[in-house]
């Protein structure tokens, strides 16, 4: 008898032991890296917030970073956003990490030709690893209601868009909204295309927040063209325009216009 009760806190503290070993996110939302390169955020609303936000699922956004970022990096960066989102409703974010290695955690969604931008060069370099990460993802961790990207990953977003359109894609969310777009000129016939038939349609899908700066120097939206994609997306295309060059505005307009944006009519 003495013998199995020993066994028995033997096992306990075994157990107590391997639970503190676990990663705090084990038990709650937080950050955890489901595989290569996907990140997965979820967080509840407030109490209040609780009354108002819908049962069933949360909100899901696939978010996508710029060139030379990666995931967990960007989940930081736009933090205040994500938590500002929470706070009105249950949310889920999946921060993915390009597929292309530049360097030591930075990574991109394709490569370019040297001194070549997005918007100016004929082809982007390993871009079918990217849709393949896309189009996995969407069926691993989706479907998604948004899409939130930045930069490489708002060009990305544009060609998703289209190929969602014209082709049938698997990614096909509600809603996307693109911080410092610019246009991707290997997929210029996909976007026109798609620009004509949202013209012709009376459904305004895809609805797209256009997010950017006059001074933006990283991605001009006269010269890199996103004010034009903004025009090519239809009734459902919408913009917010600011100050802070190629960065992602967080004050709290910029914010109250996200959540708006995102949420309205959810």
């Amino acid at each position: 008898m003495q013998r199995n009760s020993l066994c028995l806190q033997l096992s306990l503290a075994l157990l107590i032991v391997a639970c503190c070993l676990l990663p705090s996110n084990a038990f709650n939302g937080g950050s955890a890296m489901l595989r290569g390169g996907v990140h997965k955020r979820q967080q509840c609303c407030s109490a209040v917030s609780s009354m108002r936000s819908s049962a069933g699922s949360p909100f899901k956004l696939l978010i996508l970073h710029g060139k030379g970022d990666n995931g967990p990096k960007f989940a930081k960066r736009i933090a205040k956003i994500e938590d500002a989102l929470a706070a009105e409703r249950e949310i889920e974010c999946v921060y993915l990490d390009g597929p292309v290695e530049l360097a030591e955690d930075q990574y991109a969604w394709w490569n370019l030709p040297p001194g070549a931008r997005s918007f100016t060069t004929d082809k982007y370099l390993e871009v079918d690893e990217t849709f393949k990460v896309i189009e996995e993802t969407w069926k691993e961790e989706g479907p998604f209601n948004a899409i939130l990207a930045h930069s490489q990953g708002a060009i990305l977003t544009t060609v998703l868009l289209a190929k969602a359109v014209k082709e049938g894609f698997i990614a096909r969310p509600d809603k996307a909204i693109l911080f410092g777009n610019a246009w991707p000129r290997p997929f210029e016939e996909l976007v026109l295309a798609m620009g004509e038939e949202l013209r012709n349609r009376d459904v305004s899908f895809p609805k797209t927040l256009h997010v950017y700066a006059m001074n933006d120097q990283t991605n001009p939206p006269v010269d890199g063209r996103a004010i034009e994609i903004k025009q090519l997306m239809g009734a459902g295309a919408e913009e917010w325009v600011h100050t802070r060059g190629h960065g992602i505005p967080d004050d709290e307009a910029s914010i109250a216009r996200y959540t708006q944006f995102l949420f309205a009519s959810d």
